[in-house]
């Protein structure tokens, strides 16, 4: 840590928050198309307080579960719909990453595959997305062909998957909000791998060297893949080993260094989900934001001490 340059630290770190103040505008899009409206300051306390509770749980269920929870406080009578904002949230970063595979491997195959364990997590990211497609592909498939009205009755999770679809369909009718939507999710995953490489630049005076930006966006679409699986916290662990095994062999850094380099970017990135833990206790929701008004009411209301 005493090795790293605090001002590229301090530049990854915006760029982190910028990543969340994206995620907060692309949310509020989709919340709009479900007719649900939250306010700039709650949207993005949601959104940071999932960063926190992904920080516990494997994968990313524990913050959306979390987001869940809140926006259903805010808007008691619309949970179908504040869900289903979710879903086709967490679709968008789904089709943005694997746009951004799609052209990373299209370009620079030949780069990642030039070693042989390299070439073996290229091979397992482009499986895992696409098995990731063929469910989101499936999905569109069924929805516009009208097939989810076939399902059985007694199907599992009939009711929910026909209410996806729906969701889909309605999204579907507002082109210009998905792609503003979809574009912005692209702009913050670019955003979020430049997170990652200031945590690589600032190891500079150490490592002797700082990996080029185009390659750091190569490697992070597949780094982002595998690591989203929920097989470990927060992907730590494996984040690192991934980072060793492609920056090292691919764009020459030290392994060390690409491995602080990881639990640096992650450093980054988890200080912002601490401070969606201090959002959690300070930023009134749903019930609590009811109580707070009617406790300074009834201090305005209630008679002085004689």
């Amino acid at each position: 840590m005493y090795l790293a340059d605090w001002r590229w630290l301090l530049l990854g770190w915006g760029c982190y928050g910028l990543v969340e103040g994206l995620a907060t505008l692309r949310w509020q899009l989709l919340l709009r198309v479900q007719g649900v409206t939250l306010s700039w300051l709650h949207a993005g306390a949601i959104v940071v307080i999932g960063l926190f509770f992904n920080l516990f749980l494997p994968g990313l269920v524990g913050g959306d579960a979390m987001r869940l929870y809140l926006v259903f406080k805010e808007a008691p009578g619309k949970k179908t719909r504040a869900a289903l904002s979710i879903v086709l949230d967490r679709l968008l970063g789904l089709i943005s990453i694997l746009v951004l595979a799609a052209l990373v491997v299209g370009f620079r195959f030949s780069w990642l595959s030039r070693h042989q364990q390299t070439a073996q997590i290229t091979y397992l990211a482009l499986g895992l997305l696409a098995g990731s497609a063929l469910f989101a592909i499936g999905l569109f498939v069924a929805v516009r062909f009208g097939l989810l009205n076939r399902l059985p009755k007694k199907f599992p999770f009939r009711r929910g998957i026909m209410k996806v679809g729906a969701a889909v369909d309605l999204y579907a009718s507002r082109p210009g909000v998905c792609l503003g939507a979809l574009g912005l999710t692209i702009l913050s995953h670019l955003v979020y791998y430049l997170t990652y490489y200031c945590a690589a630049a600032s190891l500079h005076r150490a490592a002797g060297m700082t990996p080029r930006v185009l390659d750091f966006i190569s490697i992070m679409p597949l780094v982002n893949s595998i690591t989203g699986v929920p097989i470990s916290f927060g992907g730590v662990g494996l984040r690192e080993t991934l980072f060793q095994k492609l920056l090292g062999d691919l764009a020459g850094m030290p392994l060390a260094s690409a491995a602080l380099a990881a639990s640096l970017g992650y450093a980054l990135q988890a200080s912002w989900g601490v401070l969606g833990g201090l959002a959690y206790l300070l930023v009134p929701f749903g019930r609590r934001q009811k109580r707070v008004l009617s406790g300074s009411t009834n201090s305005r209301d209630r008679p002085p001490h004689s």
